[in-house]
């Protein structure tokens, strides 16, 4: 170490930082309930990944099978809208979805200029398929809240909903 560059004084450690280190004291009492949330978010990502490597698709896809499946069809501009991504883009997730044989395109029904994506029944199956057990666990423990339990959980997963809009719609830092 040269003269110049400073030594770090008796009271630094080379101990590692507590859990919690760092966390502003604005995050109040909330460490239990946001271990919870960040395990059920991390949980909830990882069974994404696994769906997406089951149907052979990267994140980007797998997003447009979800809005196809829910909305039964698209037209590739309406998919891009709800994608957030050019209709450039949309056209490349569109091309590699029907390569792999989860979606078609087929003419539009009122305007045969255009087209419109549907998701292959095959395809809709196998993800149901493998979504369903998951679907069904959250149905069970959901029914097995009484009346005031069950909103008490809407309404906090209302506000936490809510801070993640707000977080999502602000400026980038």
């Amino acid at each position: 170490m040269s003269r110049t560059e400073s030594r770090p004084g008796p009271e630094a450690s080379d101990a590692l930082p507590g859990p919690g280190a760092g966390v502003p004291a604005a995050a109040g009492d909330a460490g239990e309930i946001g271990r919870a949330l960040r395990d059920v978010l991390g949980l909830a990502a990882g069974f994404e990944r696994r769906l997406g490597t089951v149907l052979a698709v990267n994140p980007t896809d797998m997003k447009a099978m979800e809005h196809l499946i829910q909305a039964g069809s698209l037209s590739p501009t309406d998919l891009a809208g709800r994608l957030g991504i050019t209709t450039a883009a949309a056209t490349l997730v569109v091309d590699r979805l029907v390569e792999v044989g989860h979606v078609d395109r087929r003419p539009h029904p009122h305007d045969r200029r255009r087209v419109v994506v549907v998701p292959r029944p095959a395809s809709v199956g196998r993800a149901m398929d493998e979504l369903m057990p998951m679907i069904g666990g959250v149905a069970r423990a959901a029914d097995a809240l009484s009346p005031r339990e069950r909103a008490t959980v809407l309404r906090f997963l209302g506000q936490v909903r809510e801070v993640y809009r707000e977080a999502s719609d602000g400026p980038v830092a």
